[in-house]
């Protein structure tokens, strides 16, 4: 018995070791065949801001190579990718090919620099094989220069055709002027930034998207971290105006909810108020509004500024008096308050103007206007005090006033009540006494009666035997019921219940208790438009 399981266990073992040996000797085609494409070189070229050239290069051990497939990618914060895919169909299929694609950026399909890029090749042979090559990744720039820079922090800049003093004299200017605009705004750089630096207006505007207003001196591009100027020489009024003006964007932007709505007026009224440098005709156009009281509303440059080059500019000169004198009269302190407030995500700009400095964006601007001797925002039917924050303490004073008053009425109204009871308890009682008092009355005269016919001739064998034959007969089911008094009180008739007749007199188009209507006002409440942009090009 032991020596026969010993032999089955020696068959077993036997056939497993045949396995293992079949399986190294000849293994199956599938595990033997790999990717047979390999990809031998790649390339992406920017030629800023017309264009980009992809070009790649594969062979193909086993198969020609037949197609292709770019999928390209273009990235901006807080804005939904782009992907762009395009099949190139190679017309003489091989082992060995090279590719090229060219990506249009001009016009609709302009993107600024600094934007990120990722894309990807597929490729596929005669025999069905496909490869998919490794994503690559890039930043644009500005290719028609060669840019040197300078770094200290968070901050970077960038310029051109300049020595490497000029680059350390503008690094030197925006740390001083972002250690300024960051007491003013509460906190300094969150992420790195980049400050493009321009020689010319022409370079400059050879940066930008098509048909952007001539006007344009300065772009801030906060979703990128990225802002770029025109410095001429280094005694150019722009480092001190522009640079902090488009730093102040970047800064502010990092500091507060990315997908909060702010109005133009307070964005770009910031800005300007930070920089180091306000020019005369700034101040000029602003006073020729004043002498002719035609200052922009609010509303109407809250969502961008006009593209008409003389409006825009008074649109700046007031925003930034405006934000000027909100720094003035509500204090540092609170200023910073409110552009921390405008971190939180649950709440809207006009929620945290409110909660901070106690005004809404009306009131703010009435109150603004009144100071320069200017027609007010709000007609006089509109004007309400002034919301400072010490005015919410007082509406639950109100409230509690008018609580305190509420048990009087409540005891007033239970005494009428009561009242009215025992009114109609004392008429319930002298009705019941009077009608008590006449059925005595009835009834000794019908005893009178009886007792007189009684003793009368001809009547005294008679026995009285029945004395409801002396009561009144009942009231026929068909007659209808009439009062004995049909001027009495409602109170004193017996209603019927729901199911039966109506009673001789009474309104049959009126219930004894009917609840009246309820009605109410149904609320609608009204979305905020999206910006049109997210940050406004200046």
């Amino acid at each position: 018995m032991l020596l026969r399981r010993i032999r089955l266990l020696a068959v077993v073992l036997l056939c497993l070791c045949a396995l293992l040996v079949s399986t190294v000797a000849f293994p199956r085609p599938a595990f033997a065949a790999g990717d047979p494409i390999t990809v031998t070189s790649q390339t992406d070229t920017v030629h800023f801001p017309n264009f980009i050239d992809f070009d790649l290069s594969a062979n193909d051990s086993s198969s020609t190579l037949s197609q292709a497939i770019i999928s390209i990618t273009f990235s901006v914060p807080g804005y939904e990718n782009q992907v762009d895919e395009h099949t190139l169909t190679i017309s003489h299929p091989a082992q060995s090919v090279t590719l090229h694609w060219r990506e249009d950026t001009t016009g609709n399909n302009f993107y600024p620099a600094g934007v990120q890029v990722a894309y990807n090749w597929q490729l596929e042979d005669s025999a069905g094989h496909r490869h998919t090559g490794v994503t690559q990744h890039f930043s644009t720039t500005d290719t028609r220069f060669n840019w040197p820079r300078l770094s200290q922090g968070n901050l970077q800049v960038n310029w051109y055709n300049r020595s490497q003093d000029f680059g350390q004299l503008v690094l030197d200017k925006a740390s001083a002027s972002l250690a300024h605009i960051s007491t003013m705004l509460g906190s300094g750089l969150v992420h790195p930034i980049n400050v493009w630096i321009y020689a010319s207006d022409d370079d400059f505007h050879g940066s930008l998207q098509p048909n952007s207003y001539e006007w344009v001196g300065g772009e801030a591009l906060p979703s990128l971290d990225e802002a770029s100027i025109v410095v001429v020489d280094t005694s150019d009024h722009t480092l001190v105006r522009d640079m902090p003006h488009e730093l102040t964007h970047l800064l502010f932007h990092q500091l507060i909810n990315p997908g909060l709505r702010i109005p133009t007026w307070f964005d770009e009224g910031l800005a300007v108020y930070n920089q180091v440098y306000h020019e005369p005709e700034m101040t000029a156009r602003l006073q020729a509004a004043l002498d002719l009281h035609t200052l922009l509303r609010l509303d109407d440059i809250a969502d961008g500024f006009p593209s008409n080059s003389d409006q825009a500019y008074l649109a700046y000169a007031q925003s930034w008096n405006l934000v000027s004198y909100m720094y003035s009269t509500f204090g540092l302190s609170k200023m910073t308050l409110f552009i921390k407030l405008l971190k939180n995500s649950q709440a809207t700009f006009a929620q945290d103007l409110q909660q901070a400095l106690g005004e809404d964006q009306t009131h703010l601007e009435d109150q603004w206007r009144i100071h320069l001797h200017q027609p007010p925002a709000l007609a006089p039917g509109q004007l309400t005090p002034t919301a400072q924050p010490q005015r919410q303490p007082v509406q639950p004073k109100t409230q509690t006033n008018a609580d305190s008053s509420s048990p009087l009425l409540i005891t007033i109204g239970f005494l009428l009540v009561l009242a009215s009871l025992i009114m109609l308890l004392v008429i319930s009682v002298n009705v019941n006494r009077r009608k008590q008092q006449a059925l005595e009355m009835e009834s000794a005269r019908q005893l009178v009666a009886a007792n007189t016919r009684r003793w009368q001739p001809g009547n005294q064998t008679s026995s009285y035997t029945q004395t409801s034959t002396y009561m009144q007969s009942p009231i026929p089911p068909s007659t209808p019921f009439v009062p004995a008094n049909p001027h009495a009180s409602p109170w004193e008739w017996d209603y019927p219940d729901d199911e039966g007749e109506a009673y001789a007199g009474e309104d049959q188009s009126k219930s004894v208790m009917g609840p009246s209507p309820l009605s109410f006002i149904e609320s609608q409440e009204y979305l905020g438009q999206r910006p049109r942009r997210q940050v406004p090009q200046e």
